[in-house]
């Protein structure tokens, strides 16, 4: 007799209202479930907190030779070592961008869910390029990348990246869900530079608390049953997304948070340079240029700028900055997210010019550091992923930032956030007056 087939319900791993349109598989929240369990009252950090960078390999790597610089592929990997004896080579790095370049030190993981490998990078591949199906993290200092190797190797660990895997034709770890991981720091043995990072691990906690907001409830709601009953479409606003985070719990919040605190129009606050600089003015000159690439997202810094001649940026710089201003990145699937890119200009980065991506703010008289703050917040962050618009490149208009509503706290708060975070960033030594 053929065994029937028993199917069952979602319901019984998540509630309904709990769901997450991007992650229907049930199999997700089954291992979601478990590591909640595990993680929930043991001491973690985000793995993105542990790393310089999270990346992944080239796609430009087209012509390969006998020999010259290693291109490792999964292939390369074994038993949790990379093996240069079959590898193959490019002559140089024309077209390879960094992200792709790896040194002694980094972690190398594949992307591809069914080939689960893992590698420290030795002497023997220092300067070696990897493929698109490999991730780089780059730990900041020894003892993170020895945190987070022994976690990877732990059941822990491997249920951890299978939860980082988004579902598609070939199942691939995702770079975004893979620095939110949760990485386990008690039990660690400590040392001068693990004392370090958990000193800004507890400065950003502090800055956390003053949120108040448990952003986890951003998914709560995120279900497709609410999407078109819960509010009426707007010939305006045809995006799902928009729909979708409009209904989700964390909105409710911001909404009731608002009846019961001061909260201003952004506008109020900072003046939003609209004034652009002359390219007469810059054609023949070389610029302090700054773009996506040379901020800190973590810190919200400027870490670089880029000396290149005017001619070849002519269509991306756009603004001149001053001590204090605040980049906001405003175009692409970043904004609004915790990454979003942020940062505040240092006295000795004023005068560089700012890409077309920024939005440069100048506050009219509450501490930089604090409007700062204020962009981090979840439910200002919500706020800019609700107003920016556009499918595949999102965002954000002079017009809707001016809108965005941000909180207004007692001045005892808001010269404790602005002390915090300056202790945060690097201490008084970065002058922004």
């Amino acid at each position: 007799m053929k065994r029937k087939s028993v199917v069952i319900p979602i319901f019984q791993y998540i509630m309904p209202m709990n769901l997450n349109t991007e992650r229907l598989d049930p199999h997700y929240y089954q291992i979601k479930e478990k590591l909640n369990m595990e993680i929930e009252n043991i001491n973690s950090v985000e793995l993105s907190e542990l790393c310089k960078g999270i990346t992944d390999g080239t796609r430009n790597a087209k012509v390969f030779f006998s020999e010259g610089i290693p291109y490792i592929k999964i292939s390369n990997i074994n038993k949790q070592q990379i093996e240069l004896t079959n590898v193959s080579y490019l002559v140089n790095y024309s077209g390879i961008e960094s992200k792709a370049i790896v040194k002694k030190g980094d972690i190398l993981i594949s992307k591809v869910a069914a080939i689960p490998k893992v590698a420290i990078v030795d002497e023997n591949a220092d300067g070696a390029i990897i493929s698109p199906d490999l991730l780089r993290l780059r730990p900041k200092n020894m003892k993170a990348k020895d945190i987070i190797f022994n976690f990877f190797n732990t059941e822990l660990g491997q249920l951890s990246m299978k939860l980082a895997v988004t579902p598609s034709v070939i199942p691939k770890i995702s770079i975004k869900e893979i620095g939110k991981m949760l990485i386990p720091l008690d039990e660690q043995p400590t040392s001068a530079s693990t004392n370090l990072d958990m000193e800004q691990v507890n400065y950003k906690q502090l800055l956390e608390n003053f949120y108040n907001v448990d952003e986890k409830r951003y998914l709560e709601n995120l279900s497709p049953n609410l999407i078109w009953v819960s509010k009426e479409l707007s010939p305006d606003r045809l995006d799902v997304l928009y729909y979708q985070q409009c209904n989700t719990r964390l909105y409710m919040d911001f909404k009731e948070r608002l009846r019961n605190e001061e909260w201003v129009q952004l506008s109020e606050v900072v003046e939003i340079v609209d004034k652009t600089i002359s390219p007469s003015e810059f054609k023949d000159q070389t610029i302090s240029y700054i773009g996506i690439k040379n901020l800190d997202r973590e810190k919200w810094l400027i870490h670089t700028t880029e000396k290149v001649p005017y001619k070849i940026v002519r269509s991306r710089a756009r603004y001149e900055l001053k001590a204090g201003d605040i980049l906001l990145g405003v175009i692409g699937t970043k904004v609004g997210e915790k990454e979003q890119p942020l940062a505040i200009v240092p006295n000795h980065f004023a005068n560089s010019i700012a890409s077309n991506v920024f939005l440069v703010l100048r506050t009219f008289y509450l501490p930089e550091r604090y409007i700062l703050w204020c962009l981090t917040h979840p439910f200002v962050r919500l706020q800019l992923q609700i107003k920016s618009r556009g499918g595949i490149q999102p965002f954000l208009s002079i017009h809707d930032l001016k809108q965005v509503l941000v909180p207004r706290l007692p001045i005892n708060k808001i010269n404790e956030i602005d002390s915090i975070l300056e202790s945060y960033q690097g201490g008084d030594h970065l002058d922004i007056s």
